[in-house]
């Protein structure tokens, strides 16, 4: 009888424990209240989603290899190889590049900005607008940019969703 009270005793402390435990619980605190240091607001405050500033040159990355690339953009996020070319993600627009080759030839740069789907997204890359060889309201198409073998951009007449660079395949 003895243990089976002290058993009892036990458990019902350690229910209450419990209780006690979750009721006094605090939701995990996310931002600078999480004490990691970091600014949230201001790292947003001065961003311009509709700024013209190139996310990067592509002059600067077109045919390089992914040393010099990465000079440029960073380390790559993560790459796969297949058994004619190496995808790697870069931060920079969500950019991924397809080395052909050993060499950046094709690019996807994704949501370049709240950009519209103008000529004047060209800049995004650090290139000149100039006309699309091709335009609708949900793609333009430009070749012969700066050796560039083709650009298109897709989206709809309000948003760039993407752009599509080849440099030489």
């Amino acid at each position: 009888m003895r243990n089976r009270n002290t058993v009892l005793a036990l458990v019902a402390s350690l229910v209450i424990a419990g209780l006690f435990v979750w009721l006094a619980r605090k939701p995990p605190a996310t931002g600078p209240e999480a004490g990691d240091g970091y600014d949230y607001a201001a790292a947003f405050e001065s961003l311009d989603p509709a700024s013209e500033a190139p996310l990067f040159r592509i002059a600067e990355v077109a045919g390089r290899d992914e040393a010099a690339v990465a000079a440029v953009l960073g380390p790559a996020e993560d790459c796969e190889s297949s058994l004619y070319s190496r995808r790697c993600r870069y931060a920079p627009g969500g950019t991924e590049i397809v080395y052909i080759d050993g060499r950046a030839d094709w690019f996807t740069v994704w949501v370049p900005g709240e950009a519209p789907l103008d000529d004047a997204v060209l800049r995004r890359i650090g290139l000149v607008p100039k006309p699309a060889a091709s335009a609708s309201d949900g793609e333009r198409i430009w070749t012969d940019l700066g050796g560039l073998r083709e650009v298109r951009a897709e989206g709809s007449p309000e948003r760039v969703e993407f752009l599509r660079i080849k440099v030489k395949s």
